[in-house]
């Protein structure tokens, strides 16, 4: 498919998504009680915490994964290519955030392209696969009343994940997937102790930012303690959804259409679309942050 009639495709979908977002938005408006409504500064600011800590966490995650394959980098290093490399999600064609990724990290710390691809294909499997393993956890609770309660089934294939992850059996699922694309299949010797630091890792990271999305919302409405649980499994589930899409940068639209979705179960309809539509905003301005603080020494490589 040519450039042109793939940004013009994506275009479109962008345009349908948020208008039938926004007429869900316009005509369930009058059912929002106003009495939860509020703004609590404090609240934005404990949800940003959390939001730098899922930043320094992603740089933490990229230094472990290339400590995998042999290659050492400076967690400052790691802080400028993070930082640049997110804001490259929102190009279109999703590809971009990880070829700076692999550009930035040969510039900055001298590690080879081959292995800085590596890494990024390690990272991405692991941040799906810790995102599937925290819905199965999840989504058992998330659903209670909700979907079914007969989802603990579930549970039994948590097991399933450590047997993925084993290193031969990892690294076959890797090239299967990458064959499927029509990429060559990459070697590299990791041990299974290496990534299941990652996952655990990952899984910190998703919670960590569920963390910081339940201060979000509950800095201009209401919402019980119990949300958070549900939260852990909506948020991943939409995460995945959306960066799986492969048609809109970064899941722009579709991940706001899932949990617009998944939020109308636990929140007025309105309030879930705004609420989908400003964690959006909330992660972009937190990058921008972050670019911000720590990209000044990407300027030399522009």
């Amino acid at each position: 498919m040519k450039k042109g009639i793939k940004i013009v495709i994506c275009a479109l979908i962008l345009i349908i998504i948020f208008f039938f977002m926004g007429k869900c938005f316009y005509s369930n408006w009058q059912q929002v009680s106003f009495k939860n409504l509020r703004f609590n500064w404090l609240f934005i600011i404990i949800s940003y915490f959390f939001y730098a800590c899922i930043l320094l966490l992603t740089s933490f995650a990229w230094k472990l994964a290339l400590a995998c394959v042999g290659e050492k980098i400076k967690f400052m290093q790691s802080l400028s290519i993070t930082a640049f490399s997110f804001l490259l999600r929102y190009v279109p064609g999703k590809i971009w955030g990880m070829l700076g990724q692999v550009w930035l990290t040969k510039k900055e710390g001298g590690i080879s392209e081959k292995k800085g691809g590596v890494c990024v294909i390690l990272t991405t499997v692991i941040s799906i696969l810790s995102g599937l393993f925290l819905i199965l956890i999840m989504f058992p609770f998330v659903s209670k009343n909700r979907f079914s309660s007969n989802l603990y089934f579930l549970f039994a294939i948590v097991p399933l994940f450590f047997v993925i992850l084993y290193p031969p059996i990892f690294t076959k699922v890797i090239n299967f997937g990458l064959k499927m694309f029509k990429k060559k299949g990459i070697e590299f010797a990791i041990g299974y102790n290496q990534i299941l630091k990652l996952l655990s890792l990952y899984i910190l990271l998703w919670i960590t930012q569920c963390i910081g999305i339940y201060f979000l919302i509950g800095s201009f409405y209401s919402i019980k303690p119990s949300f958070f649980i549900s939260l852990c499994g909506i948020y991943p589930a939409a995460w995945v959804i959306g960066f799986l899409s492969f048609i809109t940068p970064a899941g722009l639209g579709v991940r706001e259409g899932i949990l617009s979705y998944l939020f109308s179960f636990y929140l007025p309809t309105s309030i879930g679309i705004m609420t989908s539509v400003i964690i959006r905003i909330w992660g972009l301005i937190g990058e921008l942050i972050f670019f911000a603080i720590f990209a000044r020494n990407i300027k030399r490589y522009i």
